[in-house]
């Protein structure tokens, strides 16, 4: 699944990113590493705001674009 299709407050870990490599080192820099957690504050918009899990905690607004880069895999919620 891309990040831009997660729901909010699902929590998805980051596995891959699917962009040329000026834009992957980019989103790399920014904390989406593969393994890294990230939840979804919000998707309703134009924009996909999402909170960073672990040492930073950043929150991040990426364009639905962007978003559409970032190859995740869901958790189950439980």
């Amino acid at each position: 699944m891309r990040l831009a299709e997660a729901p909010p407050n699902a929590v998805v870990t980051v596995v891959g990113i699917d962009a040329g490599p000026g834009l992957k080192a980019r989103l790399v820099g920014m904390g989406f590493v593969s393994g890294a957690r990230v939840r979804v504050l919000d998707n309703r918009s134009g924009h996909v705001i999402v909170a960073l899990e672990g040492g930073s905690g950043r929150v991040v607004a990426l364009s639905r674009g962007l978003a559409d880069k970032i190859v995740v895999e869901a958790h189950q919620q439980g």
